[in-house]
């Protein structure tokens, strides 16, 4: 069982910490689908990141041919 004191120290590393590292692993105890999260996130800025490059270098499809492509795989 923890004790007062040990809960006391804890929170005091926890407020007055400057370690980055520390705290993330605090984290990822205290909220562990908070790196999934993060992870998420990165991914999906990843993703935006590489659709606005292939519509700025021309890559990308119209409405109309967007249409037209599920038009044919509804078909299917």
């Amino acid at each position: 069982m923890i004790t007062v004191a040990e809960r006391k120290k804890i929170a005091k590393l926890v407020l007055t910490t400057h370690d980055t590292t520390v705290i993330e692993k605090i984290k990822s105890l205290v909220f562990p689908g908070a790196k999934a999260h993060e992870t998420a996130v990165k991914k999906y800025n990843k993703e935006i990141d590489e659709a606005v490059k292939q519509i700025r270098a021309g890559k990308y499809f119209t409405q109309d041919e967007a249409d037209t492509l599920l038009a044919e795989w509804e078909k299917e």
